[in-house]
C-alpha cells in the first residue's frame, strides 16, 4: 500500500506543478503585493498639506501620510518630465539611460520597470501620461489615453473613470495576478485650472516667488490644480478599498519634479528637485512614520522590484529603500545626483547644470554656461498665467523682486547651499572661506560621480543640440537633435543639401536620419536612401571606401547623390521630404533604436555632417 500512496502523492504534486505552470506562476505571484504609484505632475514637496502647507487642501494625500510613511528628503533626478520619469522607470540617472533633455528617448538597450515586474508575474499598467520614449522600451499596458493628453485640460481628471474601472475589473477577473498600476495625470501641470476655491489675496506667498497680484493669481490656480490631483488620488484609494485590496497593496505617491515657477521646474534648485514621497504598505510601514533618509526617484524601480520579490538588478544607479520602509530611522544614500539639460526648444540658451545633494544637507551646483541668460516657458517664449511681466515690472522698484528675478535669470559658475540653515537657497556660500573644505569636497564628489556615469565636461557643454550657422547646421557623430530645437519657419528649405566626409563605407551603416522623412546610409560599399517601409534606393557597388558625400534633394523630390564628385544615385521621389517633421535629426545612429544592416550604427567615421538650406555655396 505504501508504494501506491507514494505514487498518488507524486501524481498530486505533478498536477500542482502543471497547474502552476498553466497559471503563469500566479500561485507564487499572488503573495506579492499589488503596487500603485500615483505620480503628480509638477508638484513641490512644500505644497502638500502634510508637508506643512496650510493653504492648499490635500486631505487624501494627508490621509495617506497618516496611514503610511512620509519622506522629507526625496529628490528627482531632473527637474523636467521626460528625464525624471525615465529615471523613475529605469533606475538609471539621465545620462546613463540616455534621456537628458526633455522629450528625448532612452538608449535602445535600456530596460525598465515593466519588464522587471512582468518577469515576476505582474500585470503592469499605466493610466494617463506616459512621456517616456520609445514606447517599445516601456511595454506598459496603456489605459486612460484621453486624460493622458496635454489638452483639453478638462480631461485631466479622468472623466471616464478608466483608472477606477480598471481596478475593479482587474480584481474581479484576475484576482490571483498582482497588479502594478501607475496613475499619472497631468495634474497639477500647467495650464492650471482657474482658481475658484482659493482667494489669491489670502494665501501665503512662498519666499521664492515675487509677491505680485499676477503671481498670487497663478499660485491660487496652481493650488486649484493640486486639489484636483488630490481628488483623483482619493478616487483611486476608494477604488482599492472597494476592491478589498488596501491591505494587500503598496501605495506610493510622488511627483516628477517641482512646480512651473521661476527657480523651481527646469532648475536644480531645491524647489525644482524636492518632491513629496509618501508610501503606505500595511504590515511594513508604520502609521504616521516620518523618514529623513535621503532618497532619489531613481530608487523607485529597484524598490518596487524588491517589494515584488525580485532579486537586485545589477548596474542600476538606484538602490532599494525597502529597508527604510520597515525602519524610518534607517539612513539610505550619503548623496544623490541631479541634473538639468533644459528643453530642446531653447537651443539658443542651453544652460546645463549638474549637482549633488548630501544627507547632511549640503547642495552643490555647477553651471556650465553661466554667461547665458536662463530662459524657459515661463518667459516670453511660451507663458502661462502671464505673471512673469509683473516680476520684471516689480524688479524696477522692489529689491526683493529684483533679487528673485536675477536669481532665476542668471547663474554663477558654482553654487553652494546649506539647506539645513538656508532652505530657500538664497545664500550662495562659494565665497565663504569657512566653507572651503566643504566646497572642495563636493566639487570632488561631483567630479567622481560624473566620471562614474561616463559624462565629460565637453559632453555637458555641447549637449544634444545642433551647431547652427547662417543657412546650415551640423550634427556630430553619434549625436542627435529634436525637431523642437528648430524654428520651422526659418528652417524651411526648397532644396536640402547634406554633406559629409565618410570613411569605411564598405562597413558603414546609417549616415543620418532626417526627422523620420528619410534615412541616408552607406553600407557594404553602396550609398542609398530609405524613405520608410521597403522603399529603398541605393547606388551600384562603389570602389572608393572613403570620400566626400554631397546629397541634394529638392522639395519636388528630385534626388541627386554624389560621392567623390561622381554622381552615384538619382531618382524622383514625387513628394516633399525636405521639411522638418516631428522626430530627430541624427548622425551615425537612429534615435532610441538600434537596427542591423544598412541602418546599423555607423562603423567608420562621419566627419563634418552638415545640413544646408537652398544654396550649397552661399556665403554667410
Amino acid at each position: 500500500m505504501k508504494p501506491r500512496r507514494i505514487i498518488r502523492s507524486a501524481q498530486l504534486l505533478g498536477l500542482l506543478i502543471c497547474f502552476h505552470c498553466l497559471a503563469g506562476g500566479y500561485l507564487f505571484a499572488q503573495k506579492a503585493p499589488n503596487i500603485v504609484v500615483f505620480i503628480a505632475d509638477d508638484l513641490n514637496q512644500q505644497d502638500v498639506g502634510c508637508y506643512g502647507n496650510t493653504d492648499v487642501r490635500t486631505p487624501n494625500m494627508d490621509l495617506l501620510a497618516k496611514d503610511g510613511m512620509r519622506f522629507t528628503k526625496a529628490y528627482a533626478t531632473s527637474p523636467m518630465c521626460t528625464p525624471s520619469r525615465s529615471s523613475i522607470f529605469t533606475g538609471l540617472y539621465p545620462y546613463r539611460n540616455g534621456s537628458q533633455m526633455n522629450h528625448f528617448t532612452v538608449r535602445p538597450d535600456i530596460r525598465g520597470l515593466p519588464q522587471y515586474l512582468q518577469k515576476l508575474g505582474y500585470r503592469v499598467v499605466i493610466s494617463g501620461k506616459i512621456d517616456v520614449f520609445p514606447l517599445k522600451n516601456f511595454p506598459f499596458e496603456v489605459i486612460g489615453k484621453e486624460f493622458g493628453r496635454y489638452a483639453p485640460v478638462e480631461n485631466r481628471v479622468d472623466r471616464k473613470k478608466e483608472t477606477v474601472h480598471l481596478i475593479a475589473d482587474h480584481f474581479s477577473k484576475h484576482a490571483n495576478q498582482p497588479l502594478c498600476l501607475i496613475v499619472a495625470p497631468w495634474l497639477p501641470h500647467v495650464p492650471w485650472f482657474p482658481h475658484k476655491d482659493f482667494d489669491p489675496q489670502q494665501i501665503k506667498m512662498p519666499a521664492y516667488l515675487a509677491d505680485t497680484k499676477e503671481t498670487r493669481g497663478a499660485l491660487a490656480s496652481y493650488y486649484q490644480s493640486i486639489r484636483a490631483a488630490d481628488n483623483m488620488l482619493g478616487e483611486v484609494l476608494q477604488a482599492l478599498d472597494q476592491a478589498g485590496q488596501t491591505q494587500h497593496t503598496l501605495f506610493m505617491l510622488t511627483a516628477d519634479q517641482g512646480a512651473q515657477f521661476p527657480s523651481a521646474k527646469w532648475t536644480v534648485y531645491d524647489k525644482g528637485l524636492k518632491v513629496p514621497l509618501i508610501v503606505r504598505w500595511p504590515g511594513h510601514t508604520a502609521k504616521g512614520a516620518v523618514s529623513d533618509a535621503l532618497v532619489s526617484l531613481v530608487d523607485i524601480t529597484p524598490t518596487l522590484v524588491d517589494a515584488g520579490g525580485g532579486a537586485p538588478i545589477a548596474g542600476l544607479d538606484g538602490r532599494s529603500f525597502k529597508p527604510v520602509l520597515r525602519d524610518a530611522k534607517r539612513p539610505h544614500h550619503d548623496f544623490v545626483f541631479a541634473e538639468t539639460s533644459v528643453e530642446p526648444h531653447f537651443w539658443y540658451n542651453y544652460t546645463p547644470a549638474r549637482s549633488v545633494i548630501t544627507a547632511d544637507g549640503w547642495h552643490y551646483i555647477k553651471n556650465y554656461h553661466p554667461g547665458k541668460r536662463f530662459i524657459t516657458h515661463i518667459d516670453k517664449v511660451e507663458r502661462n498665467e502671464f505673471y512673469f511681466d509683473s516680476w520684471v515690472a516689480a524688479a524696477a522698484q522692489d529689491p526683493q523682486a529684483r533679487f528673485l528675478l536675477n536669481r532665476y535669470s542668471y547663474r554663477p559658475p558654482e553654487e553652494l547651499y546649506n539647506d539645513e540653515n538656508d532652505p530657500e537657497e538664497f545664500h550662495n556660500r562659494v565665497q565663504q572661506t569657512t566653507d572651503k573644505n566643504k566646497l572642495d569636497a563636493l566639487r570632488d564628489l561631483l567630479t567622481r560621480e560624473l566620471s562614474r556615469e561616463g559624462e565629460t565636461e565637453e559632453m555637458i557643454k555641447s549637449g544634444p543640440l545642433p551647431q547652427f550657422f547662417d543657412n546650415s547646421y551640423t550634427i556630430a557623430q553619434n549625436k542627435s537633435a529634436s525637431d523642437l530645437s528648430f524654428n520651422r519657419k526659418r528652417w524651411n528649405p526648397d532644396v536640402l543639401y547634406i554633406t559629409a566626409y565618410l570613411t569605411q563605407i564598405d562597413k558603414g551603416g546609417v549616415v543620418c536620419d532626417y526627422f523620420n522623412n528619410f534615412k541616408v546610409f552607406a553600407h557594404n560599399g553602396k550609398i542609398g536612401i530609405s524613405t520608410g517601409g521597403d522603399s529603398t534606393l541605393e547606388s551600384a557597388l562603389l570602389q572608393d571606401k572613403n570620400g566626400q558625400l554631397v546629397f541634394r534633394l529638392s522639395k519636388e523630390g528630385e534626388l541627386s547623390v554624389l560621392f567623390n564628385n561622381r554622381e552615384v544615385l538619382t531618382a524622383t521621389l514625387h513628394r516633399d521630404l525636405t521639411k522638418i517633421q516631428e522626430g530627430y535629426v541624427t548622425c551615425g545612429v537612429l534615435q532610441g533604436l538600434k537596427d542591423n544592416g544598412r541602418l546599423q550604427p555607423y562603423e567608420g567615421s562621419i566627419r563634418d555632417l552638415q545640413f544646408i538650406m537652398n544654396q550649397l555655396d552661399k556665403a554667410p
